[in-house]
């Protein structure tokens, strides 16, 4: 499923509550990661797991059809019998991801070891109309799977708690969640039964900006993902957990329309004015060009005085840039970290997030995934 045994430590996954579970989790990370078939001591290499404990979980999964087994032309260099082969059956299950931003709806599906085989885009005419086009990409992907849906992710822009919009400014008519029950509809039409859950995009974002630098760096005790490719938003992850709030507005630095970090979105939409470009495409451009822009610099001292009340309260060790404003490059970081080492001695070290460009996106399916592994133990668990 995309995910390495490693990083299974390294996430909080509050969901597995065992150590059998854990140990279920590894197996399937490590048959959906695979791109050709393992054998039995494989994946105990993989996993750490010992023998008994991997034959009893391939057992299990077996019962829920989710692994093909064969055996292998040939047996082992020392002789002996031909070895057993697992993967993963991809087509057991899949997941479903709608992601809204300010302009358009991306519509993904999902097969069983977490690869996006369905790939929607459709732009959003107008934000009254957010409900229907987030029906009309659900039945669209609907058209061409087979397999059942195991976990529905929706990404929106806004205060988001328990799976519930709180309030979106920009998409108002997602704020009763009756389209959540909508969407739900359809797919239960289709032979789905499936829980909508929506996200924040930026603490979606968050989770997978925290994944990449434990991965490429080191592992942050506490770190402020500041992510934009259209609008700004801000997460707060603290050993290796977002932080929600009471209410799920925890990181939400555009809650009200006054402050320094308004004084950054008005920069951007300034930036959009002249470029007459929206800013995803004027930061794409960047990453085209020889020399340093000079807005850069500006934009990233900004983005610094606004960070400064945030560092000094929590004292984060790390702060990670994530959207296409990465295509700013070292130039946005070095003014960021310029800006606020005059504010303090001790600075977070900043980053711009590897593969940084896809952190929503990222981040929702890590998500789903997760959702996925709940309803798997869930089946296991009934058995």
């Amino acid at each position: 499923m995309n995910t390495s045994s490693s990083s299974i430590n390294e996430e909080k996954f509050t969901y597995m509550t065992s150590r059998r579970d854990h140990s279920i989790i590894a197996v399937l990370s490590a048959l959906g990661k695979a791109n050709h078939q393992l054998t039995m001591t494989d994946v105990c290499h993989q996993t750490k797991l010992s023998r008994p404990t991997v034959k009893r979980i391939l057992s299990e999964l077996a019962t829920l059809n989710l692994i093909h087994t064969s055996t292998a032309e040939q047996s082992h260099i020392n002789g002996g019998r031909r070895p057993q082969l697992f993967s993963l059956n991809q087509q057991h299950h899949c997941a479903l991801i709608l992601r809204i931003n300010s302009h358009v709806i991306d519509g993904f599906i999902l097969d069983a070891a977490g690869n996006t085989t369905i790939h929607l885009t459709h732009s959003i005419d107008s934000a009254e109309k957010i409900v229907s086009e987030l029906c009309n990409m659900t039945s669209k992907l609907l058209e061409n799977i087979a397999s059942p849906i195991l976990s529905t992710i929706v990404v929106v822009m806004g205060i988001v708690h328990n799976g519930r919009v709180i309030r979106s400014d920009s998409y108002p008519n997602l704020n009763d969640n009756q389209w959540t029950i909508d969407i739900k509809s359809i797919l239960a039409n289709n032979g789905h039964d499936v829980s909508v859950i929506a996200l924040n995009d930026a603490k979606t974002a968050a989770r997978w900006m925290y994944h990449q630098i434990s991965s490429f760096h080191y592992t942050p005790q506490s770190l402020i993902a500041l992510h934009c490719s259209e609008e700004l938003g801000c997460g707060l992850v603290f050993d290796g957990v977002v932080m929600e709030g009471a209410h799920g507005a925890a990181g939400e630095i555009l809650q009200h329309h006054s402050g320094e970090w308004e004084v950054v979105s008005h920069y951007l939409r300034t930036l959009e004015h002249d470029y007459n470009q929206p800013i995803r495409k004027i930061f794409s451009s960047i990453a085209q060009e020889s020399e340093s822009v000079p807005f850069i610099t500006k934009l990233g001292s900004l983005i610094g005085q606004a960070l400064t009340p945030m560092v000094l309260t929590l004292d984060p060790d790390t702060l990670a840039i994530g959207g296409a404003i990465v295509d700013c490059g070292a130039p946005l970081i070095e003014a960021i970290s310029a800006q606020l080492s005059t504010v303090t001695p001790t600075p977070p070290t900043t980053y711009a997030t590897p593969q940084g460009t896809q952190s929503v996106e990222e981040g929702a399916k890590m998500r789903a995934i997760e959702e996925v592994h709940i309803r798997i133990l869930n089946m296991l668990n009934k058995k």
